[in-house]
């Protein structure tokens, strides 16, 4: 029998939830909303469930819920959670698509030996079959094996709420700098792993590259996240990491790389016209000049900004220094000579 995905999520809830209580854990029914990211409602409604068939579960002194665990007497077991040929095939095709320098790379070999010892029949077989049959590579990547702990410790802080004492080195800095720090979020972004949060002395968020964060401390200090954090409408309006005030922007290619535009999604509110010329224009509205201006860049002359003005003035200046810059070096290699 297939399961809806609502049902399916709601099995795997009520099994993790099981595993929890089995574990002996007392996290409150709010922790368990969160770790499950759900409603405490539903909560409740999971732990009457499995009173329903049959685990003994049990309150604090009063009686409520608030705080379940296992009656003492009870001596249960886990029923074994089996994966699909679909969520099998997910895994190791995410696995494999991990670059070489990902943080928790070294250990997916192993990860996926048990995952192989889990994935039984055919099915399981076929689908781990995705391990001999993709390939691939990356460039221009960062190195995050050597940042595994901090990436840990900004994921605590992230669940816990708190407050942590970073020591981070800017590029444009001689030496790091130390200031406390409340990590709202993780952020994977174009093969960079960046933390999204806020120094309680600025008003604005700030970016941090996870690899430049040279030592983390988790202070004994709770913080509350601005209720005015919205992930999804950060990953909306920004065109790479950099969060800035979103802006409508029109780029012209040329008729020959019209079908490479065509054929991706650049930015989620995108929109694709076709001029008479054969040409295709592309709109779509966020923030992030830097990034943007660095895209387009990377089309050479087949890309024309229509506007903003201000960023078509910042990709011309950059291109007449750059024809500057080579007519320069030519000139220098013609009076040395070959």
């Amino acid at each position: 029998m297939t399961l809806s995905p609502r049902r399916d999520r709601q099995v795997v809830r009520i099994l993790g939830l099981l595993k929890t209580l089995i574990e002996g854990g007392r996290p409150t029914v709010h922790q368990l909303a969160a770790r499950f990211k759900t409603r405490r409602e539903t909560i409740y409604r999971d732990l009457h469930a499995l009173e329903a068939i049959g685990y003994p579960i049990v309150g604090d002194e009063s009686g409520r819920l608030s705080r379940p665990r296992l009656a003492s007497e009870a001596r249960p077991t886990l029923p074994p959670v089996a994966l699909t040929r679909q969520e099998t095939a997910a895994l190791v095709w995410a696995a494999k698509n991990a670059g070489s320098r990902q943080p928790f790379h070294a250990v997916l070999p192993t990860a996926l030996a048990k995952l192989q010892a889990l994935a039984a029949g055919r099915e399981g077989r076929l689908a781990f079959a995705i391990d001999g049959a993709v390939g691939g590579w990356d460039r221009g990547v960062k190195d995050y094996t050597a940042v595994e702990p901090v990436i840990l410790k900004l994921v605590e802080a992230i669940v816990s709420h708190l407050r942590c004492k970073v020591e981070y080195q800017a590029p444009s800095q001689s030496r790091p700098r130390r200031f406390p720090y409340d990590a709202y979020r993780l952020l994977s972004v174009h093969g960079g792993l960046y933390c999204v949060g806020r120094v309680p002395a600025y008003r604005n968020l700030v970016t941090l590259a996870v690899d430049r964060i040279r030592g983390l401390e988790l202070l004994e200090e709770a913080f509350e996240v601005d209720a005015g954090f919205d992930p999804k409408r950060h990953e909306a309006e920004a065109f790479g990491v950099v969060w800035e005030k979103p802006m409508t922007v029109v780029v012209r290619f040329r008729a020959d790389k019209a079908p490479f535009i065509r054929e991706r999604e650049w930015h989620p509110t995108q929109k694709l016209r076709t001029l008479p010329d054969g040409r295709v224009e592309l709109t779509f509205r966020a923030g992030g000049t830097l990034e943007i201006a660095r895209w387009v860049l990377g089309w050479g002359d087949a890309a024309e900004v229509v506007r903003p003005p201000a960023l078509r003035r910042e990709i011309a200046a950059i291109l007449r220094s750059a024809a500057t810059t080579y007519r320069r070096r030519t000139r220098a290699r013609i009076v040395e000579g070959p």
